[in-house]
């Protein structure tokens, strides 16, 4: 055999060789599955799955530690059990915080219990970012029920939940045809989620061209009417406001009693605490955290930014428009307006006189749970600002609403991410004015910004007193037709 004949085998050889070890750890083009038994007593998960773990880790993400739990909501994992699919142990390492290495790129069985313990401890986020029970079941989200491969997780996941008698799981996924069968199409799906799982009534409505369901305990199931209505009609406002709906097309939302009337958003859903009685009256404060966090679905799910630092447009900015639209939907009245005004200083104040808090708006997303007034103040004073001086420059022609439906149009996209100079460049483009300096000195300097040029350009007054925590807005009597005008466009009505 010649020299050339040899090393043409030994290449051909070793490509099959190296075949063969590739094809080995290629993805095996199956489905995951995850079997969840919800215990009688609700008080543990006993979750079985075969899942393709590419690369070495498996993961609980989102797991961080709090005071007593130095290992977070991995804390409550029970009986960890990993097996090749032929039935042998495979070993892994716990790292903490919901992390483990192991031999992967194969399939593997999981068994593990998790403890349905977390409503007893409090999380910076609240429970209803968590888990936590009521008397008609268990609203968990995903990232604390589903151990999942912490590099890449291929191909959809079908998820079969075995409940107590009388229970029905409500999930922002698709139905698998059976009951409390469901597939997700990606990871981000399966585990960035909220899920109801019991005997809470649940509504199911068109609106603005998606899917919506609603879940409501049974103390606020009657007022299920009126929470629709607000739904439909900042739905319809959000569509127009960014040009067309959101990436998704389903959504989950999960209501009960809480006393923090606060609520989190997640890929395809959002859960809400609902503090006391929900009326007309009550509506701009039980609204408002509904409204916002479905605005979410536009500016933060679908627009998101590159950046952490950018937080403060993601949550500031969306509570800026939650606001406004609300009161163009005549659910914010003069009244509710004016406080959101004056709350915008006062919140400065407190924030940097009363917490003595240093960062600047960007950098508060670091600490964001305690600097939230900068964070969510800080980012409303921005956009407030913004929305001003591209109408005072423009002669009332372009707003923000304008820049955020660019945005939209370019960065609303599957994996593409906008930055701070893309906010610049886009607004530049639209309305002409250069917001870099404006921003600079909002969100990027620890200096309180002065509201008083803003609101003068709405037409009002603006006092504050420093250590007294007051600030208020009054109408000016010489304010012009045009600052008039400015406060019409943004809010919806004159000001009386």
């Amino acid at each position: 055999m010649g020299d050339k004949m040899k090393k043409t085998l030994l290449a051909a050889v070793l490509g099959c060789a190296l075949g063969l070890a590739h094809s080995a750890f290629a993805w095996d083009q199956q489905p995951n599955h995850y079997k969840v038994r919800i215990d009688a007593d609700a008080q543990r998960a006993h979750v079985e799955a075969d899942v393709w773990i590419e690369g070495q880790e498996l993961a609980m993400f989102n797991a961080f530690p709090i005071p007593g739990l130095k290992n977070g909501q991995a804390t409550f994992i029970d009986k960890l059990d990993v097996r090749s699919m032929d039935g042998k142990p495979i070993a892994v390492t716990d790292k903490g915080e919901g992390e483990y290495t192991l031999q992967g790129d194969r399939r593997v069985r999981l068994s593990y219990d998790v403890r349905l313990e977390h409503d007893k401890y409090d999380w910076p986020g609240g429970q209803e970012e968590v888990l936590y029970h009521t008397d008609e079941g268990v609203m968990a989200i995903g990232y604390y029920l589903f151990l999942v491969p912490g590099e890449k997780m291929p191909g959809q996941t079908r998820v079969e939940f075995d409940l107590p008698k009388g229970w029905t799981a409500r999930t922002p996924w698709k139905q698998a045809g059976a009951p409390n069968v469901f597939t997700a199409d990606t990871r981000r799906e399966l585990v960035n989620n909220a899920l109801f799982l019991g005997t809470a009534q649940q509504e199911q409505f068109t609106s603005g061209g998606m899917r919506i369901s609603l879940v409501l305990g049974k103390r606020h199931w009657p007022q299920r009417a009126m929470m629709r209505e607000l739904i439909e009609r900042q739905l319809a406002s959000y569509v127009a406001l960014f040009g067309r709906p959101p990436l998704a097309e389903r959504y989950l939302i999960v209501a009960n009693p809480g006393a923090t009337g606060d609520g989190g958003a997640f890929a395809g859903s959002f859960s809400q605490f609902l503090k006391g009685d929900i009326n007309a009256m009550t509506r701009p404060f039980w609204g408002r955290v509904m409204a916002h966090e479905l605005l979410h679905f536009w500016n933060g799910h679908s627009l998101v930014p590159a950046q952490p630092s950018e937080e403060w447009f993601k949550e500031g900015v969306t509570d800026y428009l939650t606001v406004t639209t609300m009161a163009r939907n005549g659910m914010f009245d003069q009244a509710h307006v004016t406080r959101f005004l004056e709350n915008l200083g006062r919140g400065q104040s407190v924030a940097r006189q009363g917490q003595g808090l240093k960062s600047t708006v960007q950098e508060a997303v670091k600490d964001k749970h305690n600097a939230w007034l900068l964070v969510y103040g800080g980012g409303s004073i921005a956009g407030l600002a913004m929305d001003v001086e591209l109408r005072r420059a423009t002669g009332n022609k372009v707003g923000l609403p304008d820049v955020m439906k660019a945005l939209y149009a370019e960065f609303a996209q599957p994996g593409k991410t906008y930055t701070h100079a893309d906010i610049v460049r886009v607004a530049k483009q639209v309305g002409g004015v250069d917001l870099g300096p404006l921003l600079q000195r909002i969100v990027a300097t620890t200096e309180p910004y002065d509201l008083k040029p803003v609101m003068e350009e709405l037409g009002f007054d603006y006092e504050h007193f420093l250590f007294m925590l007051e600030h208020d807005i009054t109408p000016r009597a010489d304010a012009t037709a045009a600052q008039r005008q400015r406060f019409r466009d943004i809010f919806g009505f004159d000001y009386k």
